[in-house]
């Protein structure tokens, strides 16, 4: 073999050849890096260009992004009238899956469909993620974006809780709720649906977004991005840890406490349960617990929408779309039922101020007293409530 003094060392020419050709692959992977470096930094600029475009030009979201000062919530609302159909999702769900309810019902009424923080379009919300936080962020971005009263609220699984819980701390702003497949308070104090804390901690590595078969074709992509977020997965995780603190939240509410507004219960008719014995025992359960909602309000509707599982509104968004509407016709014979009362309330007071007037001046007895005696003496009699206040009698041919 032939040797080579180069600076001192003795090598070869298949050592040197060995050093050029590994001068050039070193030389070959930083070029490539270099060139991978160039392109993910194009790749970023048109990113950035392409965000500031729709920025400028079209929102990449449907609705709009509301500062309630903590964060930004987004809501999506269509249609006109009153009442306002307000939904809340359930865990990790978010306003793009009611779009072809909102769509169905946009031509009777104003319907919107809002992220809770941390999920769809919104920002990160404050910790803990539980009901009475939910609640109070959701007020203030009815107040932010000017969205008044009266609402009908539409929740679903986890949304139920928060609806009912908006609706019991604010009453005169509700005249209806519809709660599809929702969760039940107590169903955490049950052997079925008790929670025990957990031996390993879960990941996030570990949760995987699922969208729906049944999502809307159009942001089956988008939804898989903003669910598979880490902003997302933070805010499912909270949820679901916060949720039994969620369900005392409302029973501090609600138990033994019934609502007057009308309500449409809806409840899934597929199992979702495995066939097993705690499965068999989880149906049972739930099924009870469903029904155990209507005593939610002394006006209650329970239905069942027999070809959904627990996804109710993408399983059958029909069905979901008729009940809401029902509901909504029912709130405005509730609010118009609601005002005829206290018209009828107005106008009795007002007849007890002037009856004892009457009476000393003229010595009548109550029972001379037109319909209002009858009401006042027999109450079984139906109540009238297209009277008049009588005439003021002319008293001047009269002398005492």
């Amino acid at each position: 073999m032939t040797l080579l003094k180069l600076g001192g060392l003795l090598t070869s020419p298949k050592f040197e050849m060995e050093e050029m050709m590994m001068t050039s692959k070193i030389q070959f992977i930083e070029r490539r890096h270099q060139q991978i470096g160039q392109m993910m930094l194009m790749l970023i600029i048109l990113t950035v260009l392409q965000i500031s475009n729709l920025h400028a030009e079209e929102k990449p979201y449907p609705g709009e992004l509301y500062d309630i000062g903590t964060h930004r919530l987004h809501m999506n609302c269509v249609g006109n009238g009153a009442p306002t159909v307000i939904i809340d999702s359930g865990a990790g769900g978010f306003s793009l899956e009611w779009i072809n309810i909102q769509n169905n019902l946009a031509e009777h009424t104003r319907v919107c469909s809002y992220d809770r923080a941390g999920l769809g379009f919104s920002d990160p919300g404050p910790m803990p993620r539980t009901t009475a936080q939910i609640v109070f962020e959701l007020k203030r971005l009815l107040d932010e974006a000017n969205i008044h009263g009266p609402y009908v609220l539409v929740g679903h699984s986890f949304g139920g809780y928060n609806i009912r819980y908006f609706a019991s701390l604010y009453p005169e702003l509700v005249s209806g709720m519809v709660l599809v497949d929702a969760s039940h308070p107590q169903q955490f104090n049950t052997e079925e649906f008790k929670r025990h804390q957990r031996k390993k901690k879960l990941k996030f590595g570990n949760l995987f977004p699922v969208v729906s078969a049944n999502f809307p074709e159009q942001y089956r992509h988008i939804a898989y991005l903003l669910m598979g977020s880490m902003k997302s997965k933070i805010t499912v995780m909270n949820e679901l840890d916060n949720m039994h603190h969620s369900a005392e939240q409302l029973l501090d509410y609600v138990e033994f406490k019934s609502f007057d507004f009308p309500v449409v219960v809806l409840t899934r008719g597929k199992r979702v349960f495995p066939h097993t014995e705690m499965g068999d025992r989880r149906e049972a359960r739930w099924t009870y617990l469903q029904d155990d909602l209507e005593n939610v309000s002394t006006q209650t509707w329970h239905r069942i929408a027999k070809q959904s599982g627990h996804i109710v509104h993408l399983d059958e968004p029909e069905v979901v779309s008729s009940n809401i509407l029902f509901a909504v016709n029912r709130a405005i014979d509730y609010a118009h039922h609601k005002e005829m009362i206290a018209k009828y309330d107005t106008r009795v007071s007002q007849i007890e101020e002037i009856k004892p007037v009457y009476n000393l001046r003229f010595n009548l007895d109550e029972t001379e007293y037109l319909p209002f005696a009858i009401i006042n003496s027999q109450p079984e009699i139906p109540r009238r409530t297209d009277f008049l206040l009588p005439e003021p009698l002319n008293t001047e041919h009269l002398h005492f």
